[in-house]
C-alpha cells in the first residue's frame, strides 16, 4: 500500500511575479499559504530559462534580477517548504517552448545550436509550431547539456529536496521523426533516465525520481517512453500520469500499471486548471479527485494550480481541503462531467465526447463516470448545455423529477455551482440560462462506474451539445 500524495506543481513564475520588496517575507508568506492537505510540493526550476542561479543554463531575467540583489527565491522557497515538513521535489520541464522564438525563454543550447530541435524541417519550411522548437534528445549534445543542468541542481539543492521530477509533458515532443521512428529510439530516453537516477544516487543520496508522462500506454509509446523497461529496471520511484493542458476524468490507470509492471512504483493521476471550457472550482476538484481514487490512483497531482494568482488576488488553497484522502475527497457537494475535447492534444490525450452535434429528432449516446464513494446521493442534477430543448434518459430510464424549460428562466440555472468567470472571456463566450436544460434524476438512477446517457433532440434543427455536468448532493 503506497502512501497517498496530494501533489502541488508550482511553475515558479507566478511566485517570482508576486514577490514584494521584502523577499524573505514573500517566501515566508508562500510557505504559510500552502495548506496542510498538500503532502508534496514540486517547484519548477525551469527549462528554456532557469529559475535559479545557474552557470550551465540561461537564467530567466525575472530570476536574475533577484540574484543581483543577493537573493535566490527558488532556493529560499524550496528550503522553506522543506522546513515546513512537506515532501519536496524539484520539477524540471524537459522541453518548455512557451514563445520559443523569444529571448526570455530560449535555452542556451538552442541559442548556440538552433539546429538541435525536433522540427528543423518544419521551421525551414515556414510551418513551425511551438513544439517544432523542442530540443531533440536524439542528439547526445542535448542530453549532456540537460544532464549537466540536473547535476547542478542536485549539487545546489540536494540537501533540501526529497526527489526530482522529469516533466516530459512540458512540452510533449522530445525525439525527432515519425511515431514509429520515435518508438525505435526509446532506449535513448531509457538510458537518459538511468543517468538521471545515477546522479540522484551519487554520494550516498537517496533522492526519488519521478516522471510526468501521458495518460495512456499508446501516448507514452508515441513519445518514446518505455514504461515497461522503467518498471523492470526500477528506474523511477513515482509516475505521474497527466494530459497536456486539461483534465481527463477517467484515467486508464489499470492499463498504465499493467504496462509498468512494478507494484512498488506509485502511480498518481494529475490534471490542469480546467476541464473543457470550465476552470475547476471546489465541487469539480472533489469530483475529479474522488474519481481518480476510485480508479486506483495513489494520489492527486495538481498542475498549474498556483497559477490562479494570474486571476485572483491570492491562490484559493482552501479549495484543496480534503483532496488528499480518498475518504474525504468525495465529500458532497461535488461535480462530475462528460469528457470535453477543449485543449486536448490529438494522438496524446484521450479523446473527448463533447462538443457533439445532435441532429434534429435524433439521439446522442454518451457516458459519465460516477465514483463509488459519491453514491448514494439524495439529489442529482444533470445540466446540459445544448442550445435547445432535449430529453434525457440515464441507464435506459427516462430522467425523472424536474426538467426546467427554456421559458422558465427563474429556475433554469446555467451553473450548478458557483464558477470562476475568467476576465479574458468575451461576453458571448459566457454560458447563458437559455442555452441550458437541467434535469433532476431519480435517487436510484445512477450506478457506480460508467453511466449511460441518451439525449434526444426535441427541436427541428441541429443542436450542439457543449457541456454536461452532474451535481451530487
Amino acid at each position: 500500500m503506497h502512501k497517498t500524495r496530494l501533489m502541488l506543481d508550482d511553475d515558479l513564475g507566478n511566485f517570482l511575479g508576486n514577490i514584494g520588496d521584502d523577499v524573505p517575507q514573500s517566501v515566508a508568506d508562500a510557505v504559510r499559504d500552502c495548506p496542510p492537505d498538500v503532502t508534496t510540493y514540486l517547484l519548477c526550476s525551469g527549462s528554456g530559462a532557469c529559475g535559479y542561479p545557474s552557470t550551465v543554463g540561461f537564467v530567466a531575467p525575472s530570476a536574475e534580477a533577484f540574484h543581483r540583489r543577493g537573493f535566490d527565491p527558488f532556493g529560499l522557497l524550496l528550503r522553506g517548504i522543506k522546513a515546513s515538513g512537506k515532501e519536496t521535489f524539484i520539477t524540471f520541464r524537459m522541453n518548455d517552448v512557451h514563445n520559443p522564438t523569444e529571448e526570455w525563454n530560449m535555452p542556451r543550447i538552442r541559442r548556440e545550436h538552433p539546429e538541435y530541435v525536433v522540427g528543423l524541417d518544419e521551421i525551414q519550411a515556414g510551418k513551425a509550431e511551438w513544439m517544432s522548437y523542442c530540443l531533440d534528445y536524439s542528439r547526445p549534445e542535448v542530453r549532456r547539456h540537460i544532464l549537466d543542468i540536473i547535476t547542478e541542481q542536485v549539487e545546489l539543492y540536494g540537501d533540501v529536496m526529497d526527489g526530482f521530477q522529469l516533466d516530459w509533458m512540458r512540452f510533449p515532443r522530445h525525439l525527432s521523426g515519425t511515431p514509429e521512428e520515435v518508438w525505435a529510439k526509446r532506449e535513448i530516453v531509457t538510458e537518459f533516465t538511468r543517468e538521471v537516477r545515477a546522479i540522484l544516487r551519487r554520494g550516498g543520496r537517496k533522492l526519488l525520481l519521478a516522471a510526468r508522462v501521458p495518460t495512456t500506454p499508446a501516448a507514452c509509446r508515441r513519445l518514446g517512453f518505455d514504461l515497461a523497461a522503467w518498471g523492470r529496471e526500477g528506474l523511477v520511484d513515482l509516475v505521474v500520469t497527466c494530459p497536456f493542458l486539461t483534465s481527463e476524468w477517467v484515467l486508464p490507470l489499470d492499463d498504465m500499471r499493467a504496462w509498468l509492471a512494478n507494484p512498488a512504483v506509485p502511480l498518481v493521476g494529475g490534471f490542469d486548471m480546467g476541464f473543457g471550457r470550465q476552470p475547476h472550482f471546489p465541487e469539480s476538484l472533489r469530483g475529479i479527485a474522488a474519481t481518480f481514487y476510485d480508479r486506483g490512483s495513489d494520489g492527486v497531482h495538481l498542475f498549474n494550480f498556483p497559477c490562479w494568482s494570474e486571476y485572483l488576488a491570492t491562490r484559493p488553497y482552501h479549495w484543496l481541503a480534503g483532496l488528499g484522502d480518498p475518504r474525504t475527497a468525495a465529500a458532497k457537494t461535488l461535480l462530475l462531467a462528460v469528457e470535453h475535447s477543449q485543449y486536448k492534444m490529438p494522438h496524446l490525450d484521450q479523446p473527448g465526447q463533447l462538443p457533439a452535434a445532435l441532429p434534429a429528432n435524433s439521439t446522442l449516446d454518451l457516458t459519465i463516470y460516477v465514483p463509488r464513494a459519491a453514491l448514494p446521493a439524495w439529489r442529482a442534477l444533470l445540466l446540459v448545455r445544448s442550445y435547445g430543448d432535449v430529453a434525457l434518459s440515464v441507464n435506459d430510464r427516462p430522467a425523472g423529477g424536474v426538467r426546467y424549460e427554456k421559458s422558465d428562466l427563474g429556475t433554469c440555472r446555467c451553473y450548478l455551482f458557483p464558477e470562476v468567470v475568467l476576465p479574458h472571456w468575451k461576453e458571448e463566450e459566457r454560458i447563458q440560462p437559455d442555452q441550458c436544460r437541467v434535469f433532476r434524476l431519480a435517487d436510484d438512477a445512477l450506478v457506480p462506474g460508467v453511466n449511460r446517457l441518451r439525449l434526444t433532440n426535441l427541436t427541428d434543427g441541429e443542436l450542439e451539445v457543449e457541456r454536461i455536468n452532474l451535481g451530487l448532493w
